[in-house]
């Protein structure tokens, strides 16, 4: 460089002294940047983990301006309004009543609330309420998107839980310690933190000892939860991914599936000197390796399909073949059932001599080798019989009630271990039954609830007599009650009374029959509308789902007749053949028989009610189902003698081609059963004669169509080939499509938006 070959002008210096002083400027520079750099660094982190912390703490904020419950909201209205389905998503939605585990004289339960009047938010929080004075206490701190699940009450002082309360978000387990009097509590509880696990807890198992818990996690077979914690991180950064595919399922549901499976983890748990829980073992995956769901998907839960044996050693689940396609035709699910007392947890199937379904086991609450469980005996068949079956030892399993022609939805043991408590639909009605001396061939149960939509038994812990329960019916949300005996049944929760009293309601159904298909008899609900019955009334004729579901007495929050009759519209729904609730030979009659027995059905069930009450306008009629009731929609579309009853047609999630459905649907056992156990390439003929598509040629009359990008169980092509057809024939017609939807619209700001389109369609073809 050029001025290093002379003097410096300024200071005088030789050049070798120019060199040194040159280096050591340089140095000077160098470690000058180094300083500034690491104070940058110091401060980015010492920022970043301000935002941090605030972000993490803005999660546990309580605003307390920002909070209102339903019950405050519709208590400062002044008038009384038609319900509307915004009424009905702001309803409280109250689950799992828990008696107090010694005396039974209090009960905890859970209330998830939505942000009033606009819905943007909810949070889920535990709730406490003294069976003697009704005082009711809001245990833990409501926050928007925070949400406790899955709470077991210990003992007097304890609740363990799962919820998104910490700063990572991530559903982990909680502790509550309640003081000795409860009704003391005025600014809630702050639970405390147990679990820090990378990955998300999705279900909850606690033993009575309170020695032991199962809990779920997503985790790829062959890796540990830290392991999967990071391969996802990973996937998180990729722009452009390819899914590969080397067996089905492809989707299920509403997801792609990927990898990840539920596997349930077990670990040993202990109070320290502070009565604090803590771990005492690393949790142990027992399906490491092993491809396969338990709790299954996608509706499986840990209170259904895990148990702890009586003494707390001993661990059973539920599980599914998922290592092969062939979980995609076959129904079969076994029990296993895992000794905690062994050094080496291994996993011994207690069903696999029989190839259909075996879920839910319940073991004694008293006998240690005593176990009992929901099975089904015709493989890939969803809707057969749910009988139960009790295990005893290494005896062969036996059935209960054999001959009774009922299916089983849950299973409760009494806490003396000799009766059982069994929910079931019956006509249309959920109900629950009492069984004593359970192993007698001539013992029959006896009717303990029935009427409304009853579930989520809890038996007292002193009298098993006594039992809680959440009951709802088509005039009535879901509430908790409380079964003292049948002339003391009582509901303990009023957290929708005041929503509730400033909307009008149609307060009473009629259940009526008349003669269907095969000249059996058929029965189905007629609700009027709430503007009274002196005038001609367009009518809304609903056609339900599954098939082999039914239109039940209860309280839905998607499609909820309630929001039809507060319209002005009269509602007709029947339950056709193929229904369940009237007996296996019922439910079963509509396999191969999709677009006949149900379609005659249908057919008479209009006329019937048209006949029956004299009110409903004839020539204003719409057609409404989803699922299997789309299909039918379909169906009836392409037949004039039906169609032309009606002014318009609706239809959600709705079968077009059988044939293109059997190959892209994600269970394939619900086409191959219901088409008569044919596969569409075996017999093709069984797929074609029940075929909506084969009948687009006399499509004559308008159709609002519904569906979601994210059903993989009819994908959303068959409402798009509908809606092609219909605009091919220049049949006047609208496609609603919900990209983040699946099966069933459930997002709140979706559900209003599709309510006011529907109600504007049936506006305008009924005026």
């Amino acid at each position: 460089m050029e001025f290093l070959s002379q003097r410096c002008s300024s200071c005088h210096l030789p050049k070798s002294k120019l060199k040194r002083c040159g280096l050591l400027i340089g140095l000077l520079v160098l470690n000058l940047i180094a300083i500034c750099l690491v104070s940058y660094l110091i401060a980015y982190v010492w920022v970043r983990g301000i935002r941090r912390n605030n972000v993490a703490q803005s999660t546990k904020t309580w605003n307390s301006s920002d909070y209102q419950s339903n019950s405050e909201y519709y208590q400062n209205l002044k008038e009384v309004s038609n319900f509307h389905q915004i009424d009905n998503l702001r309803l409280d939605r109250l689950r799992s009543p828990r008696f107090h585990p010694i005396n039974g004289e209090s009960v905890m339960y859970i209330r998830k609330q939505y942000h009033m009047p606009d819905l943007k938010g909810s949070t889920t929080t535990l709730h406490w309420i003294d069976l003697k004075t009704n005082q009711t206490i809001q245990l833990t701190r409501p926050i928007w998107g925070i949400h406790d699940q899955q709470f077991f009450w210990l003992d007097a002082k304890t609740v363990l839980f799962l919820s998104n309360r910490g700063s990572s978000r991530s559903s982990q387990l909680f502790q509550l310690n309640l003081p000795e009097d409860i009704s003391t509590v005025k600014n809630y509880l702050e639970p405390i933190q147990i679990t820090d696990y990378p990955l998300h807890m999705g279900d909850l198992l606690i033993n009575r000892q309170a020695t032991r818990l199962a809990f779920s996690c997503e985790v790829y077979p062959n890796s540990t939860m830290r392991e999967t914690s990071y391969y996802q991180s990973i996937k998180q950064e990729e722009k452009n991914p390819v899914y590969k595919f080397d067996k089905l399922f492809v989707r299920h549901w509403d997801e792609y599936r990927l990898g990840l499976r539920r596997h349930p983890f077990l670990v040993s748990i202990q109070r320290n000197s502070s009565g604090i829980f803590e771990l005492q073992s690393k949790p142990q995956d027992i399906l490491f390796g092993i491809d396969s769901d338990a709790p299954t998907k996608p509706f499986g839960s840990a209170r259904a399909q895990w148990s702890f044996s009586a003494s707390g050693n001993s661990f059973a689940y539920t599980r599914q073949y998922d290592e092969t396609s062939a979980v995609a035709w076959s129904t079969n699910l076994d029990i296993y059932t895992v000794d905690l007392t062994a050094k080496t947890y291994v996993s011994v199937c207690v069903t696999c001599d029989n190839f259909a379904a075996d879920a839910d086991p319940r073991y004694s609450p008293v006998d240690e080798h005593v176990l009992v469980y929901r099975s089904q005996s015709v493989p890939g068949y969803e809707s057969d019989q749910h009988k139960v079956k009790l295990i005893n030892g290494s005896n062969p399993p036996m059935v209960l009630l054999k001959d009774w022609d009922r299916s089983i939805n849950s299973i409760t043991w009494s806490k003396d271990g000799q009766s059982l408590f069994l929910e079931l639909g019956e006509h249309a009605r959920h109900v629950v039954y009492k069984l004593t001396n359970i192993t007698s061939p001539t013992s029959m149960p006896i009717r303990l609830l029935t009427s409304g939509s009853s579930n989520d038994i809890q038996i007292h812990p002193i009298n098993d007599n006594i039992f809680l329960y959440a009951h709802r019916s088509i005039t009535k949300p879901l509430n908790l009650y409380l079964y003292t005996s049948p002339l003391s049944i009582r509901s303990i929760t009023d957290h929708n009374t005041n929503l509730l009293s400033k909307v009008r309601l149609t307060t009473a159904v009629d259940l009526f029959s008349f003669i269907g298909a095969r000249n059996e008899t058929i029965y189905g609900w007629h609700v009027p509308p709430i503007n009274g019955t002196n005038n001609k009334t367009p009518l809304v004729f609903y056609i339900h789902g599954g098939p082999q579901i039914s239109s039940y007495d209860t309280w839905g929050h998607n499609w909820n007749f309630q929001s039809y009759s507060a319209q002005g519209y009269a509602v007709i729904a029947i339950n056709f053949h193929g229904s369940d609730s009237y007996g296996q030979n019922f439910t079963d009659s509509i396999t191969g028989e999709y677009g006949t027995l149900p379609y005659e059905d249908l057919k008479l069930g209009l006329t019937a009610a048209l006949k029956r009450f004299s009110y409903l306008d004839s020539d204003r009629v719409v057609a409404i189902g989803g699922s299997y009731g789309g299909y039918m929609i379909n169906w009836i579309a392409g037949h004039p003698e039906m169609s032309r009853r009606f002014r318009t047609f609706i239809s959600q999630a709705g079968v077009f081609d059988l044939r293109h459905l059997a190959y892209t649907t994600d269970e394939l056992w619900f086409a191959e059963h219901d088409s008569g156990g044919f596969t569409p390439f075996d017999n093709l003929d069984k797929y074609e004669r029940d075929n909506p598509i084969k009948h687009v040629l006399n499509w004559t009359q308008p159709m609002l169509i519904i569906h979601g990008a994210r059903d993989f169980r009819i994908p959303d092509t068959q409402s798009i080939g509908a809606f092609v057809a219909l605009q091919r024939r220049e049949v006047p017609s609208r496609l609603l499509y919900f990209p983040s939807e699946g099966h069933a619209v459930v997002n709140p700001f979706n559900s209003l938006f599709l309510h006011k389109e529907v109600f504007s369609w049936i506006k305008k073809w009924t005026t």
